[in-house]
């Protein structure tokens, strides 16, 4: 899933999984020890970027406490306004976002980081590397060079949802943000506030543990057509419903975004079936919705490279009725037993 923030993320509190590195930050910080490159890693729905923008917003406030940034002052405005001088993001989609839109960093945009991080000011400036792992070898070395001369005062920050992809010699120059490894009791206490325990161990099961896409889910109109999915895979792998019929039934169900991320999810509970795992979806039976029907590993490999292709696709604004077609005929694929 993915999550567009507001500017209210400036000035949000800390989420409770996040206080400790966030004294720990402010606290190197305010005693002038704070190293000028910093990479928040981790699964996409931990609230890493809120956790950042919350700490550009200090950074940059003249009139900082260590409950953060102030919010009234020309700083503040700047930010929420967007157009702070003292702040470079990229790429410029990536601000207050983690929807990877498929813009590139390129080695130019690096050149043009590195002269914006020496020139001369007052006070301290920020550049924010949005999906660094994106980077390519062209880029990612030049990147080398800014961070291996910092001038005082100004933070790179760089984030990713998958930091085995970022060039180890990024990752040997920076200070990894300690955001990825989240208490249980916490995750647990935060959604409780927003669902019952059942479902909120449930969800917090389906999402591997990322709390905000927990609680994201919960709310999401697609959840709710899970069962519906499963019975329409079924239908489709035993021929019993065409996939023109399903293709036009979903299109007026939901979005093309929408049924990929439900697809995606029930994808991963299949393989559990066929691998005879315990079902992640308690309030789901799976096996009898699923009745006799065969399940095939391959197949469900396929289906998945057909979302994935799908996925990339709508980033080239892709007919959403050519992408339900292929995903429906990829769900009518017969199958062979596991």
């Amino acid at each position: 899933m993915t999550q567009q923030l507001t500017t209210q993320a400036y000035f949000d509190q800390v989420l409770p999984w996040q206080k400790q590195a966030w004294q720990q930050l402010t606290g190197q910080f305010e005693k002038h020890k704070l190293p000028h490159g910093l990479l928040a890693a981790g699964q996409a729905g931990i609230g890493k970027r809120a956790f950042v923008w919350r700490l550009v917003a200090y950074l940059l406030c003249p009139n900082r406490s260590l409950a953060g940034a102030c919010a009234t002052c020309q700083s503040c405005h700047w930010l929420t306004a967007q157009t702070h001088p003292d702040l470079m993001v990229l790429p410029a989609s990536a601000q207050l976002g983690d929807v990877y839109t498929g813009d590139g960093v390129g080695i130019d945009d690096i050149r043009q980081l590195h002269n914006y991080s020496q020139n001369k000011g007052q006070g301290v400036k920020v550049i924010v590397i949005d999906h660094v792992d994106k980077l390519n070898i062209s880029a990612a070395n030049a990147l080398l060079k800014t961070l291996e001369e910092p001038r005082d005062g100004v933070f790179l920050i760089l984030i990713t949802d998958f930091v085995a992809q970022v060039l180890p010699t990024i990752k040997s120059r920076v200070q990894t943000l300690p955001l990825s490894i989240i208490n249980h009791k916490h995750a647990m206490e935060y959604l409780c506030d927003f669902m019952p325990d059942k479902q909120a161990a449930m969800l917090l099961a389906i999402s591997d543990g990322a709390v905000l896409q927990a609680k994201d889910i919960a709310s999401a109109d697609w959840f709710g057509k899970r069962k519906l999915w499963l019975q329409t895979f079924a239908a489709l792998q035993s021929a019993m419903r065409s996939p023109s019929a399903a293709s036009d039934y979903w299109q007026k169900a939901l979005s093309l975004s929408d049924f990929l991320t439900l697809s995606l999810m029930m994808l991963a509970e299949l393989r559990r079936v066929c691998l005879d795992l315990p079902c992640l979806h308690a309030d789901l039976d799976t096996q009898a919705i699923l009745g006799q029907l065969p399940l095939d590993w391959q197949t469900l490999e396929d289906l998945q490279a057909v979302c994935d292709d799908v996925k990339i696709s709508m980033m080239q604004h892709i007919q959403e009725k050519l992408g339900f077609e292929r995903l429906m005929l990829a769900m009518a694929k017969p199958a062979t037993v596991c």
